[in-house]
């Protein structure tokens, strides 16, 4: 691991080996109502495209390569965990009389891959997997693959970037990566239409169905948790799909869920009965809501299953759920012409540009992006950083400007003067590669709006905060 990726890098890390070490079991514990959204709603789809599930998928793609080769076919699962989906595969694929099949299990984990390890042993297969521990934003392949599968592990990777080039480079001629996973918002939250979806939804139930498993409460509203705050969970989720598209081409493409996501997942989702038939008409509806949202373009997708290529090949979709309908541009507003939301303009992450990524809430900016006197956001580097291009704005008849000061972890580095108009300013901040800092900009005044009911207390309108 890089030591030079900053104490930020290295607490999320931490944190991650923490949450998995003891999980001995990471792909259960679904409730029943994601069950029965996933029977209804996306096994048809499967179907319709020659899928009859995700495991007779995964295992087909193998199978199609062990079959034809007169070597072992190199299997490699990105985040193994304990091994237990991968050692079935092998079992069905000896089912199935095909024995010439290598696993390489990547993990970051050393207890999960002692488990995995112990399981392969006990099911006499330890001469055909072999355990690779690693962190996903360091490791280089050193060896060919003629299957790779990203099981819910992409959205667990910052630099993506690294890890899909490293993929391109070990896939065989004939490769397939196989993706099952989260393409949502960073640190899984909402996007602002299915925010407002959700709220909509969320009025209406009855307390029982607004119980939080986390914390034990009932939530008067939706808690929309950044799962990113402190670790990897979803730290790149939205830049999944668009940076995979950048290396590989797909052939089999489904994107599904959005609006349900609430509804069916850990926290909330053990909630609804599904020996109840008002619960289990709930999700059914539900369901058929967030296909209707994402078949006429109002939502996009936050999973994925899909096969990926190095060469391009002819791709079978559902309907119109095509990868150029499911990639989110979030440097524009409202890039697929929705009338009513404006996309990554709540909480300011559009604002910031260049080698620098917002990984939690964005404090101090309002939905018109009037900046508080004071404005903080946590911000994980892509890149060395040597300056940031600050870009304010005062209408010409303002009376009250001054100057901002720009802190990193608390600490002054940097000040620009704000006049009336447009202001551009290149400040002299360095940060390195990799780090994840908190971010402030301080204004030494103020000014209350006051008009049309407006009271909030305001300074400048932030343009934009350019990285390079």
């Amino acid at each position: 691991m890089n030591g030079g990726r900053g104490p930020g890098y290295e607490a999320r890390l931490a944190r991650e080996r923490e949450t998995f070490a003891g999980q001995e079991e990471i792909h259960g514990n679904l409730p029943p109502s994601a069950h029965r959204w996933s029977n209804r709603h996306v096994r048809p789809k499967l179907e319709a495209l020659g899928v009859p599930g995700l495991d007779e998928l995964i295992v087909g793609q193998i199978a199609d390569r062990a079959r034809v080769l007169s070597r072992d076919a190199v299997v490699l699962s990105l985040g193994s965990g304990n091994g237990d989906q991968e050692l079935g595969w092998l079992r069905g694929l000896a089912a199935e009389g095909l024995d010439n099949v290598r696993l390489r299990l990547l993990e970051l984990n050393p207890e999960m891959q002692a488990r995995a390890e112990a399981s392969a042993r006990e099911q006499g297969v330890a001469d055909r997997v072999e355990l690779i521990t690693a962190d996903f934003n360091t490791w280089r392949a050193d060896a060919e693959h003629d299957v790779v599968v990203g099981f819910q592990a992409l959205h667990h990777v910052l630099d993506l970037e690294h890890l899909y080039g490293q993929i391109k480079t070990s896939l065989t001629a004939d490769g397939v990566l196989v993706v099952h996973d989260m393409i949502g918002r960073n640190g899984h939250r909402r996007w602002p239409e299915a925010h407002e979806v959700v709220d909509r939804i969320w009025a209406t139930l009855p307390p029982e169905l607004r119980h939080n498993s986390l914390t034990g409460r009932t939530d008067e509203r939706f808690e929309d948790v950044d799962c990113a705050a402190d670790g990897f969970e979803g730290i790149r989720a939205q830049d999944v799909l668009p940076v995979l598209l950048d290396h590989l081409h797909p052939s089999l493409f489904l994107p599904y869920g959005n609006v349900i996501d609430p509804f069916v997942d850990r926290i909330y989702g053990h909630n609804f009965d599904m020996g109840n038939p008002e619960h289990v008409a709930l999700i059914d509806e539900i369901g058929v809501l967030d296909d209707s949202l994402l078949d006429l373009g109002l939502v996009t997708g936050t999973r994925l299953t899909a096969l990926f290529h190095p060469t391009p090949q002819p791709l079978r979709v559902h309907g119109n759920r095509t990868p150029e309908r499911s990639v989110r541009d979030t440097r524009v507003v409202d890039p697929a012409g929705r009338v009513s939301f404006r996309p990554g303009g709540t909480n300011g992450e559009r604002l910031v540009r260049g080698a620098g990524l917002v990984t939690g809430r964005m404090n101090g900016i309002a939905h018109d992006d009037w900046a508080a006197p004071s404005v903080e956001f946590p911000l994980l580097t892509t890149a060395a950083v040597e300056t940031i291009e600050l870009k304010t704005y005062l209408p010409d008849d303002a009376t009250e400007h001054g100057s901002v000061t720009v802190s990193v972890d608390g600490v002054p580095v940097a000040k620009a003067d704000v006049g009336a108009g447009l202001t551009e300013q290149v400040l002299p901040v360095r940060l390195a590669a990799h780090r994840q800092v908190r971010l402030s900009l301080d204004a030494d005044w103020s000014i209350t709006a006051g008009l049309g009911g407006d009271r909030r207390t305001l300074a400048y309108v932030l343009v934009g905060l350019d990285l390079r």
